[in-house]
């Protein structure tokens, strides 16, 4: 090979890599959008069935309850964003290098950013303690949100595979 083919190669990987990550990055998102509206549905209902059952239930603290849901889907989607763009696509070019193509280290990254996200939570001054609510919608749209990830590669993971095994086998080795 000359240099010029062997540097072709090497790009041509790379660029293979970057779309990969690319495409990964999209599926994140998509399931980060999903887990922010499960994330405010959860809060909602869990709260709303507090002021039912507590006789609290007016149109101000509705409103209340509503705004309350938005922005917990906001904030929701901002740490899984960030931790998207920070961590899981670093993470991603990493273990694909190693191909290594399951769901569990993004599970464990979904809990670390969870774990995280609800210790500052605790820590915000004047903020008063959170909600169980919160706390139950806040963990369970972070394992959600890996679980939809994993589910939304899977099929891309095992094409990736399948090209590997078909490219393997049209080697011919010389020795």
């Amino acid at each position: 090979m000359t240099g010029q083919q062997k540097s072709g190669a090497v790009s041509s990987a790379n660029v293979e890599s970057e779309i990969r990550a690319n495409v990964a990055f999209e599926h994140l998102v998509a399931a980060i959008v999903s887990g922010a509206a499960l994330a405010a549905a959860m809060f909602f209902v869990l709260d709303f069935a507090g002021l039912v059952f507590a006789g609290a239930l007016s149109a101000p603290n509705l409103l209340a309850l509503v705004l309350k849901s938005l922005t917990l889907c906001i904030m929701v989607f901002l740490i899984g964003f960030l931790a998207g763009a920070l961590i899981v696509t670093r993470m991603f070019k990493a273990l694909e290098k190693a191909k290594r193509r399951s769901v569990w280290p993004y599970l464990a990254a979904a809990i670390g950013v969870t774990g995280f996200s609800l210790i500052m939570l605790f820590s915000l001054p004047n903020a008063g303690a959170p909600e169980m609510a919160l706390i139950i919608a806040i963990i369970a749209a972070g394992l959600f949100i890996a679980f939809d990830f994993g589910r939304r590669m899977t099929p891309l993971w095992r094409a990736v595979e399948r090209a590997e095994e078909q490219a393997v086998g049209n080697v011919r080795h010389l020795h």
